[in-house]
């Protein structure tokens, strides 16, 4: 059970300072008007989606963190989040690179999550008339990742570097409870998860984008795992990794008071997985 303990704290740590970074680029931004604005329109310009699919492909979670963050704060719209979470790779990746058996993939699961994660970001944000930032309005009733303002407009080093350096505590210790609550329960429940989905068929797909799901990164390690041992196809694999975001579904329903919209997007992450698998699915039969 300590080794679930250690493995959370490890995954944790190692997004510290990546979250950090950002949280001090956010500081900045939201003191630099200018600068502020500059970045909206690169985040919600034409490319928007694409820069988010090319660089949610990136191992490492983080960046998915980063994207709940930047919606919550209304900096980013719904497709280009969604673009970033589709196009997440996790621990898949490396998984998936350093396996004899599922290195021939590796170039079709990228090339689908990328293509996916582009034509749904487009797709989605035509459809998303949310009200973005523009200046600096970090009020309740907009965003879900609260960031405090006492002190902003004071000078000197802490005051720029006092709530980045708390929001990431903040973060990790929230990411760090999340993984140990998951970890745990995949720890303990690893063998009934196996087992049954060995045994659903054609209807892996409709499962494995319910493990994806897990903000946990043990969710991919299991999904690339499953797909190694030929427990589950390459379309289950695909709709759960494409389902997957690391902890980033974590992070927005860190928000209690926007929990129906986090349901609808943690709906709208199993649809399009269990859609992208069935698909998946109904090709390998032509």
């Amino acid at each position: 059970m300590w080794e679930v303990v250690l493995d959370a704290l490890k995954d944790s740590a190692i997004a510290v300072p990546f979250l950090l970074v950002i949280y001090l680029l956010i500081e900045w931004l939201e003191s630099n008007d200018r600068a502020r604005n500059r970045t909206v329109r690169l985040l919600n310009g034409k490319w928007a989606p694409l820069v988010a699919g090319g660089v949610g492909l990136v191992p490492q979670c983080g960046f998915s963190v980063m994207a709940a963050d930047l919606y919550c704060r209304r900096y980013l719209r719904l497709g280009t989040l969604i673009a970033f979470f589709v196009a997440t790779s996790d621990e898949a990746l490396p998984i998936l690179l350093t396996n004899v058996r599922t290195l021939p993939v590796v170039w079709i699961v990228l090339a689908v999550k990328l293509g996916y994660a582009i034509v749904l970001g487009y797709i989605i944000n035509l459809l998303d008339r949310r009200t973005l930032a523009t200046e600096c309005d970090m009020s309740d009733e907009h965003g879900c990742c609260h960031h405090e303002l006492d002190g902003k407009h004071k000078h000197g080093f802490w005051a720029f570097v006092k709530h980045p350096l708390l929001h990431t505590l903040k973060i990790f210790v929230y990411i760090f409870a999340v993984n140990v609550v998951f970890g745990l329960l995949l720890y303990y429940f690893e063998t009934p998860i196996l087992d049954f989905t060995s045994r659903l068929g054609a209807a892996q797909s409709l499962f494995t984008s319910l493990i994806g799901l897990i903000p946990n990164c043990a969710s991919s390690v299991i999904l690339t795992g499953m797909y190694a041992e030929g427990i589950v196809g390459l379309p289950a694999l695909l709709a759960g990794l494409v389902s997957n975001s690391g902890i980033a579904l974590a992070i927005l329903f860190r928000e209690r008071r926007q929990w129906k919209r986090n349901l609808l997007i943690l709906l709208l992450m199993y649809m399009l997985g269990a859609l992208c698998g069935t698909v998946a699915w109904l090709f390998t039969l032509i």
